[in-house]
C-alpha cells in the first residue's frame, strides 16, 4: 500500500493519488509524505522511487533489501547533498507475552518531501501511530518535523517491552529463591539475558544514526528540529543504558542461581559423604563379625548380636557427636 499526504496552505493536508505524485515539484512550497508499506506494491514503489525522485539505485536496494524477510538492515544514515536516506530499526510487540520482532524502516528526507518504508508486521504499524500525530501543525513544521515523530515513536516502543522485561526479571528472582532449583527457572534466565543482548544490540545501533541527526550537519534538518533529534538520541541513549543496567542484573541473577544450585548439590553431597562416613566403621565391624573363624568372640554367644548392634550404635552416635563439635553438620 502506498500512502501520499500533501499538505499546503491553502487545502491543509490532504490525500492524493500516485499520478500527482510523478508530477511533484522539488521546489514548491508544499509537502509530501510518502508511505509505502505493502509487499505486493514493492516493484512499483521502486519504480515511483527511481522515475521521480531519483533516488540513488543503492539507496532504493537497501531499502528494500529485506523487505520480504525478517531480517533488517543495519542501521546507517547516507547524504546524497539533496536528500538524506536513513536506515532505523525498530521493534514491536507480537502478541499478549509482550514479546517483540524487529522491523526495519528506511527514510528518504528532503527539502519538501519524506518517504517512508517499512515492513513491520501485524496491524501495529507505524502508520497507524501517527495518524494522531500528523496533522497541519506536523507538516507546516516540515519533513524533518516528521521524521522526528517517526523516530521518536518507534523509540517509545522500547519502554512496554522494557517494563515487561523488568516485570520477568523480578518473578525470575523471586523464583530462584522460593522454589526448588529447576531447568525450567535456568532456561527462563537465559531467555531473559538472550532478549536482553538482543534489545541493547538493536537500541546501540541506533544511537551513531540519532547522533548524526542531532548534530545538525544537514541542511535538510533545521537547527531548530535537531533539538528534537537530540531529545530523541537521549531516550535511546537512557534505552541502552537501561538495557545494560538489566543484562547485568540478570547475569547477577544466573551467578545466584548457579551459585544456589551448587550450594544445594554440596549439602547433598556433604549429606551423603556423612551418610557414607559412618557406614564405614559399621562395615568394618559387620565385616570382621562376618568372618568365617571358629574362634571369634562372641560368635557362640546368645547376646553376641545384640552386642555388636550395640557396639555399632555407639561408634555411630561418637562420630555424629564429632562431626557436630567440628561443626561439619
Amino acid at each position: 500500500m502506498i500512502k501520499c499526504l500533501v499538505y499546503n496552505n491553502e487545502k491543509g493536508v490532504t490525500s492524493v493519488s500516485q499520478d500527482k505524485i510523478r508530477k511533484w515539484d522539488f521546489e514548491c512550497s508544499d509537502v509530501l509524505w510518502m508511505d509505502i508499506y505493502n509487499s505486493s506494491t514493492e516493484d512499483h514503489s521502486q519504480n515511483i522511487l527511481s522515475d521521480v525522485f531519483e533516488f540513488h539505485p543503492l539507496a532504493i536496494e537497501d531499502s528494500f533489501k529485506y523487505y520480504n524477510d525478517s531480517k533488517v538492515h543495519h542501521p546507517k544514515t547516507d547524504d546524497f547533498e539533496k536528500y538524506l536516506f536513513i536506515v532505523f530499526n525498530g521493534i514491536q510487540s507480537t502478541g499478549s507475552n509482550k514479546r517483540y520482532s524487529i522491523f526495519s524502516l528506511s527514510c528518504f528526507l528532503g527539502k519538501n518531501f519524506i518517504v517512508t518504508i517499512h515492513n513491520e508486521s501485524g496491524e501495529n504499524s507505524i502508520s497507524k501511530d501517527l495518524k494522531n500525530f500528523i496533522n497541519e501543525k506536523s507538516f507546516k513544521k516540515g519533513p524533518d518535523y516528521i521524521l522526528n515523530l517517526i523516530l521518536d515513536d518507534i523509540v517509545d516502543r522500547y519502554y512496554p517491552v522494557l517494563d515487561h522485561i523488568e516485570s520477568e526479571i523480578e518473578l525470575t528472582e523471586n523464583k530462584i529463591f522460593k522454589e526448588m532449583p529447576s531447568n525450567r527457572n535456568l532456561m527462563s534466565i537465559l531467555n531473559l539475558k538472550k532478549e536482553l543482548i538482543k534489545l541493547r544490540r538493536i537500541s546501540s545501533y541506533q544511537k551513531e544514526v540519532l547522533y548524526k541527526l542531532s548534530k545538525g550537519d544537514s541542511e535538510l534538518i533545521s537547527m531548530e528540529e535537531s533539538f528534537y533529534y537530540r531529545n530523541v538520541y537521549d531516550h535511546l541513549v537512557r534505552v541502552s543504558d537501561t538495557t545494560e543496567s538489566y543484562r547485568d542484573y540478570v547475569s547477577g541473577i544466573l551467578d545466584s542461581y548457579l551459585s544456589i544450585v551448587n550450594n544445594k548439590m554440596n549439602e547433598v553431597m556433604k549429606f551423603l559423604t556423612i551418610i557414607a562416613t559412618i557406614m564405614l566403621p559399621l562395615t568394618l565391624i559387620t565385616g570382621i563379625f562376618g568372618m568365617n573363624f571358629d574362634s571369634i568372640p562372641f560368635l557362640h554367644n546368645e547376646t553376641g548380636f545384640y552386642i555388636s548392634l550395640t557396639f555399632m550404635f555407639i561408634v555411630a552416635a561418637i562420630m555424629l557427636m564429632w562431626f557436630k563439635y567440628k561443626k561439619w553438620i
